[in-house]
């Protein structure tokens, strides 16, 4: 019901009250009056006896007779009678039947016994009762008249009193539930009202703000990934949001009042308590204390390690405390993986070159501390390379698996063996007495490889060569260190390999300069530094001009002509043999073209291709250079190495008999130097044999020599091939050579490597020969 209604009600009950009030009064009133009356009738009755008995005492003195006191007496009494009662004497003794009259209802009786007389009273109540009639009566018109004229007023105070009260105390009931998408109205009253709607608008917006941010909480709370708990002073849980249950693998009543610490891993606990002191010590505000790394043992879950952050709460004169906690189970082990992955190699798991490089860092904080020494052994595999190569990466793991296995066997416990490179090692060997030492565990290293590595079911020899450096002997830097132990392993290399060296202040001077000469190689090139000379092959037939090799030099500024020796080595090592080798193709097909344009017959040229050149470019490349110059395939003949097939067997084999089927000319240069194979040879679709100056110059004097030289030749001959001997430079060499059919040559017996102008001259002699 509301409160207009009540109003109304309670005005209606009220005047009804008024009336059923007011009835009872007059009933009581009208009461009184006849009571009164009654009082009234025996005063008079009583009256009159006292009057009849000093009549009767008149009598008795005899002042009066009886008939006269009598006469007198009911004259009096009649005298006393009125309008409203009646007094009436019954000298009989007894009021008669039908006394008192209709209309008299208030009567009083009296005997006077002297006389015998009965002197009654009797008064009358249709006066009360028309006076109270017309009372109530005139009491119901006025509350009748009161409520017609209070209907008006009622409403005036309904519409604008109890209306607007009504309108805002069902606002404020709405806001009490909670709702807040209401209208406030009124608030353009300037009133007392106005103002309540105003301060309730104020609320509605205050406490819709308050579940918009309590809702917004709310969901963050349950919808955020880290765990938030708030934590009593007495430090237990008093609330928490979903993601703590699920963190902490326990149901929610099992978390509410329960020990924070005490959810941690035993270790633990001592830091998350130190965590709460610190912010008891800070209690008026700071920064929120954070620790990484803690360990939750969780109830048939694996552990989890977290994150917490911890801060102050002040709460009703209570510090409590907010713990945001996150999962940072998987960051840290990725973490882990990542610097495992940062520091140690990938395949067997030893150190890589930035560990070791610390590693190294510290062994030289040590040792000048304590005044030790200690060795840094660099190792290089040889044969990796071929291995890869040829039977594929998988084999390559697998022999860096079992070098690493190997060499770890052979040091001590203490030293640490590292991967630095795709066949490289490095080695920390801790506390060396001196060189010999480290000497002796390096030696041992090589010793371990005595015995072949087993590689999808065949045996290969792996030949180590290491590289020494002591500290503080030969450097006092973690880097000079490692680069010296470097630059030893490539002098052991340099030496024939499968051994070790020290690194001595000359290797890196040799070093150094090899580092200008590269720079100056790659100058070269740009600046057209680079000459051909062109070595002419004769034949023992009729010493007629057969063809030229093509040879580099290098006409350096200030140096005069640079030997191949000095430089080709360099170019070898650094890679940049590969693009020096296509330039040497480009220049000799250039040449020959001009000499053809000048109308020369031309004769071929042999042009040597490098290991790496051979496995870093296709027959569509080499192709490619002798189209650019319109060369027909036969006038270039392509030298390589037994060496440069055996690096990348199928990818010679493929590029070589594209060459071939295009009639390219291919000659195995330096023959029964390298890894010579019959099987090999067999394969590989080669048209010429050439055979290494090392054994011509001992023919015809040494057997040895020889017997090889004739050997090559004649299985050259059942072969197919042609020969060409390398170094004839006496005569006896080219009578022993041509006595064992080998008919072309090339030698100082026969021509030195000339320039190109030179060169022509040579095939202006042919041309005039032929005419």
């Amino acid at each position: 019901m509301t409160l207009r209604r009540k109003i109304r009600w309670l005005t209606i009950v009220g005047l009804l009250g008024c009336l059923l009030a007011a009835i009872p009064a007059l009933y009581l009133l009208r009461q009184g009056m006849i009571g009164e009356r009654e009082r009234l009738a025996a005063g008079l009755v009583e009256s009159a006896q006292s009057m009849l008995a000093s009549l009767n005492g008149a009598v008795q003195r005899g002042e009066l007779s009886v008939s006269d006191a009598r006469a007198r007496a009911t004259l009096a009494v009649q005298g006393l009678g009125g309008d409203v009662f009646r007094l009436t004497v019954f000298t009989e003794g007894q009021a008669p039947a039908g006394w008192p009259e209709s209309g008299r209802a208030v009567v009083a009786t009296g005997r006077f016994e002297p006389w015998g007389w009965t002197i009654g009273a009797a008064f009358g109540t249709a006066d009360l009762d028309r006076e109270f009639t017309r009372n109530v009566l005139a009491f119901g018109g006025f509350l009748a008249l009161l409520l017609v004229l209070s209907w008006p007023l009622s409403a005036f105070l309904s519409e604008h009193v109890l209306g607007p009260l009504e309108a805002l105390s069902s606002r404020m009931a709405r806001l009490t539930q909670g709702r807040t998408d209401i209208d406030i109205p009124g608030q353009d009253r300037t009133d007392e009202f106005g103002a309540m709607a105003r301060a309730l608008e104020y609320f509605r917006r205050a406490a819709g703000a308050i579940i918009e941010r309590d809702e917004r909480l709310s969901g963050i709370m349950r919808n955020v990934g880290e765990a938030i708990v708030l934590v009593g002073e007495d430090g237990a849980i008093a609330e928490h949001n979903p993601a703590a249950e699920s963190l902490f693998g326990l149901a929610g009543p099992e978390l509410v009042g329960h020990g924070f610490a005490a959810l941690f891993a035993e270790e633990d606990r001592g830091r998350v308590e130190a965590m709460f002191e610190t912010r008891r010590a800070n209690a008026s505000g700071g920064k929120a204390v954070r620790v990484e790394g803690l360990g939750i043992e969780r109830p048939g879950q694996p552990r989890a390690e977290v994150s917490l952050s911890l801060s102050g709460l002040p709460l009703g004169g209570r510090h409590h405390y907010i713990a945001v906690l996150a999962d940072i189970t998987e960051r840290l082990e990725h973490e882990r993986e990542l610097l495992r992955l940062a520091t140690r190699d990938r395949l067997t798991g030893l150190p890589n070159r930035a560990l070791i490089e610390s590693l190294v860092e510290s062994a030289v904080e040590r040792a000048r501390r304590h005044n030790r020494r200690f060795a840094v052994l660099c190792m290089d595999l040889s044969r990796f390379k071929l291995i890869t190569d040829t039977l594929g990466h998988h084999a390559g793991d697998a022999l860096l698996l079992e070098v690493a296995k190997r060499v770890q066997a052979t040091v001590r416990t203490a030293d640490t063996v590292g991967r630095i490179g795709s066949d490289d090692f490095a080695i920390l060997l801790e506390e060396v007495a001196d060189g010999e030492e480290s000497a002796a565990v390096a030696q041992r290293i090589l010793t371990a490889f005595d015995t072949p590595v087993e590689l999808l079911g065949t045996e290969h020899y792996v030949r180590p060569s290491i590289g020494i450096a002591l500290f503080p002997d030969h450097a006092d830097d973690v880097h000079e260190l490692i680069r010296a132990a470097d630059t030893a392993l490539y002098a052991a290399k340099r030496m024939g390999g499968r051994r070790h060296a020290f690194f001595q202040k000359e290797m890196a001077d040799q070093a150094r300069r090899h580092l200008a000469l590269d720079r100056d190689l790659r100058a070269a090139l740009a600046a057209g530094e680079y000459r051909l000379h062109y070595q002419p092959k004769v034949s023992l037939v009729d010493f007629a001009l057969e063809g030229f090799e093509a040879l580099l030099r290098w006409e350096r500024p200030g140096h005069g002509m640079v030997p191949p020796g000095e430089f080709i080595p360099v170019a070898e090592e650094t890679g940049f043999i590969v693009p020096l080798g296509d330039w040497v193709l480009e220049e000799a097909c250039r040449q020959m073209r001009e000499w053809i344009d000048q109308g020369m017959e031309p004769v071929p040229v042999a042009v040597n291709i490098s290991p790496r050149q051979l496995r870093q470019r296709s027959s569509e490349d080499f192709l490619r250079v002798m189209a650019k110059y319109a060369l027909t395939p036969d006038l270039i003949e392509l030298e390589i190495t037994e060496g440069a097939v055996m690096q990348d067997l199928e990818h010679a084999l493929t590029v070589l008999e594209e060459l071939k089927a295009a009639g390219v000319r291919v000659a195995v240069d330096d023959f029964g130097t390298g890894h010579s194979s019959l099987s090999y040879l067999k394969r590989l679709p080669i048209t010429t044999l050439k055979i290494d100056r090392s054994f011509v110059g001992g023919v015809p004097r040494e057997r040895e020599d020889a017997g090889i030289v004739s050997t090559i030749i004649s299985m050259a001959d059942l072969l197919g091939l042609t020969v060409v001997a390398e170094g004839v430079e006496r005569p006896e060499q080219a009578h022993f050579l041509r006595h064992h059919n080998c008919l072309v040559v090339q030698g100082w017996l026969t021509g030195r490597p000339v320039p190109a102008a030179e060169a022509a001259g040579l095939l202006e002699q042919r041309l005039k020969q032929r005419a």
